[in-house]
């Protein structure tokens, strides 16, 4: 049976989007209020997010509220805050086995739903704002996962460098925000953020999995309750201007190597073409900058490229040696080039588009990654199915990539030294 794909608006700012797959044995429904990206609003929209998914009304304690998902033969309700581009997701999403698969046809689809609906729109408040136990909390775990990012020097360096590429824009701001913002946010800011994206955000509702013919008139009455004005409007592609000149810096950090980020900007609108782009460059072990510059001249620690389609950018990330950083980023600058002279074979080409079509197909294998897929879809406008956008990337000529790479300029390069080396030179 194959897969069915439908979208509707069901309200003010609210979408509601379904993937049927009777392949699967369980349904995910994710909620998500989707806001432009501001610092001062980021880590509130994470934290309310988090204590959305603590506990409700009915359910008051994380406690209470696991022990109803393992009556429901295991469910899982997950909290999710990201940035897609210049926008800002925040919302809830459970997962929960299809009726068809429980012991004798027992009816959870509905007891599960509506536990996803109480804790959106019943939180757990206590003289009309969030419960100041449980909000000081979650600011404790934001305050840990500001740290565990910091740690992470790969995931750091991507943010610090992401502040250059992007300096003005939305895209530069960290959803988590700092331990400082995290420290002063207070349990009345947190209900009146609340209060704002219910009634003001864009609202996208997936439903993915086998069957929603229980849940579905549940979700269209409980959203169709809200009285909602001054909705945001969210333009997901907004690409990135390109700097007059390529902007260079370099930051300190308890690193064990230096990490380098080159990007590079385009308007081309061709997002399936910059991705075989892409993969052709350093998207694969097979690609351009793998083969050349880690493999055979040794360059790099690792070097690969990824596109991103809404802001327009094309970011190569390595991990190189300082004596190596100038020898890298030429190195990296000549395999650009040579792929805008098209100097790449066809076999390169379909190799890098057959690659290409394994990624996307797997998407069917998960439940979640199917959700996401075609959450990226939406934010395009389009509803290919991964079986499709396969047939769009081998139809995909060497003429169309040479084009394509030609149109990408060099627009920021960021390097995060060790502090020992940064020291030595000074």
């Amino acid at each position: 049976m194959p897969i069915s794909y439908k979208r509707s608006v069901i309200g003010k700012g609210i979408a509601l989007t379904e993937i049927t797959d009777a392949k699967f044995k369980s349904n995910l429904v994710s909620v998500t209020f989707v806001t432009p990206t501001r610092e001062n609003e980021a880590p509130l929209n994470t934290l309310v997010a988090e204590l959305l998914a603590s506990s409700n009304e009915k359910l008051r304690s994380l406690t209470e509220l696991t022990k109803e998902l393992a009556y429901l033969y295991g469910a899982t309700l997950s909290s999710k805050s990201r940035r897609i581009g210049d926008a800002h997701e925040n919302g809830l999403m459970i997962e929960y086995i299809c009726d068809d698969f429980t012991i004798g046809k027992e009816v959870i689809s509905t007891k599960a739903v509506e536990l996803l609906l109480d804790c959106l729109f019943r939180p757990h408040l206590e003289n009309g704002a969030f419960c100041e136990k449980y909000v000081a909390m979650r600011k404790q775990e934001l305050e840990d996962n500001i740290r565990a990012e910091i740690n992470d020097k790969f995931g750091y360096s991507m943010r610090r460098a992401k502040e250059v590429i992007y300096r003005g824009e939305p895209a530069s701001v960290s959803v988590l925000g700092t331990i400082e913002n995290a420290r002063s946010i207070t349990p009345q800011q947190l209900t009146e953020r609340y209060n704002e994206l219910v009634n003001t955000s864009q609202i996208e509702i997936i439903l993915c999995g086998r069957d929603f013919n229980t849940v579905r008139p549940m979700i269209l009455e409980r959203f169709s309750q809200l009285e909602r004005e001054n909705v945001c409007g969210i333009n997901y592609i907004s690409h990135s201007p390109i700097k007059p000149a390529t902007e260079r810096k370099t930051e300190s950090q308890d690193v064990n190597q230096c990490k380098m980020i080159m990007a590079f900007k385009s308007h081309c609108n061709d997002v399936y073409v910059a991705k075989v782009f892409a993969a052709v460059l350093g998207g694969t072990p097979f690609s351009k900058l793998f083969s050349n510059v880690r493999e055979k001249l040794s360059l790099c620690y690792y070097c690969s490229s990824v596109y991103s389609d809404i802001k327009g950018t094309l970011a190569v990330s390595s991990g190189v040696a300082k004596e190596n950083i100038q020898k890298a980023e030429q190195a990296i600058l000549e395999q650009i080039e040579a792929v805008k002279n098209g100097e790449f074979t066809q076999e390169e080409l379909e190799n890098a588009e057959i690659y290409l079509c394994t990624g996307f197909k797997s998407n069917n294998d998960s439940i979640y990654r199917m959700a996401e897929y075609y959450i990226a879809q939406n934010t395009r406008g389009t509803s290919y199915s991964p079986e499709q956008v396969c047939d769009i990337f081998m139809n995909i000529t060497k003429e169309q990539v040479v084009e394509c790479a030609k149109s990408f300029v060099y627009d920021t390069f960021y390097v995060m030294e060790s502090e020992e080396e940064v020291s030595a030179d000074g």
